[in-house]
């Protein structure tokens, strides 16, 4: 619970850390207020935002580091004495029963008992191993065949070219 809220303080103090330097000012940018900038009718003053945004940037900086640190103890509060994770709510992860059955589920296993289910998932599998095959077969002619027909059309457009260059020596 407590690190939901620092995570969230975190974010926003990050968000405000990220406009503050954004909108400050770059050592280059005071050279246009020599050539009539108009920088005394700006909304911090004469002198500028420097200060204050240096000031706020500073103080939402220290602010980011402390609840860094609030995080990381709070973390660490959440381990027991010898290093594992004390219960955790998980969500719907958590909910998830699991243990009993195997992580990868291999054709011809019998998983739940249902051994028709199991023979169907099997038959599924083999199908769209078969259709797998077929589509590489196919897409490998379709690849043979726009290979001859670009190989004719640039023999096609050589004999052209000879042709054309032929004529030119022969007007010549």
């Amino acid at each position: 619970m407590t690190i939901n809220f620092l995570n969230i303080i975190q974010v926003l103090v990050g968000i405000a850390l990220i406009g503050f330097i954004l909108i400050q000012r770059g050592p280059g940018a005071t050279a246009g207020s020599a050539f009539g900038g108009g920088a005394s009718g700006t909304v911090f003053g004469a002198k500028g935002s420097g200060s204050f945004l240096t000031k706020a940037t500073a103080i939402l900086a220290t602010a980011f580091f402390i609840v860094t640190m609030l995080i990381a103890i709070d973390s660490r509060n959440m381990m027991g004495a010898t290093g594992e994770a004390t219960e955790q709510d998980l969500g719907v992860m958590g909910s998830i029963d699991n243990q009993d059955k195997p992580a990868v589920v291999i054709p011809g296993d019998d998983v739940d008992g249902n051994a028709e289910a199991d023979q169907v998932i099997d038959d599924a599998i083999k199908q769209a191993d078969d259709n797998l095959t077929q589509v590489k077969e196919e897409a490998a002619n379709a690849v043979d065949n726009v290979v001859e027909s670009t190989e004719a059309a640039v023999e096609e457009i050589k004999e052209d070219a000879e042709d054309v260059v032929s004529d030119e020596d022969g007007d010549q």
